[in-house]
């Protein structure tokens, strides 16, 4: 298994944020998507309790990748029918690939259009969110 998953962001209106970003695998406790995002939770260290006072859960820290099958723009949402190409597995099979590697890229394939288009990842955000 590779030790850091790279996501190589595209945005062609904004290339300021056109860059590579690396993340730990060893920090990943689940992935999601839904719509055009896929959210991946981090794990909390030891003892993170809320983010103020008067929270009672656990804080985390969420990385939100938007999904595009434009490299202009955002709200050209990817067609997924059945999930084998939801962008999710990218991230999976990039983790179980490359035995003993460094780094493996979670590379999106097509969507499940009828005439498939490329995904791309758009947007790369880290927050905290209470409660997770």
């Amino acid at each position: 298994m590779a030790k850091f998953i790279k996501f190589n962001i595209v945005d062609s209106s904004t290339p300021a944020s056109q860059k590579v970003h690396l993340l730990d695998v060893d920090n990943i406790s689940d992935i999601s998507y839904a719509g055009q995002t896929v959210s991946i939770v981090l794990r909390s260290p030891s003892g993170a309790f809320g983010v103020d006072s008067a929270s009672a859960g656990i804080s985390g820290r969420i990385v939100s990748l938007e999904v595009s099958t434009s490299k202009s723009s955002l709200s050209s949402a990817p067609t997924i029918t059945n999930g084998s190409a939801a962008p999710d597995q990218a991230i999976i099979k990039a983790m179980t690939a490359n035995p003993g590697g460094v780094a493996a890229t979670a590379q999106l394939g097509k969507d499940e259009a009828g005439t498939p288009l490329q995904m791309y990842w758009h947007s790369w955000n880290v927050a905290t969110n209470d409660q997770v």
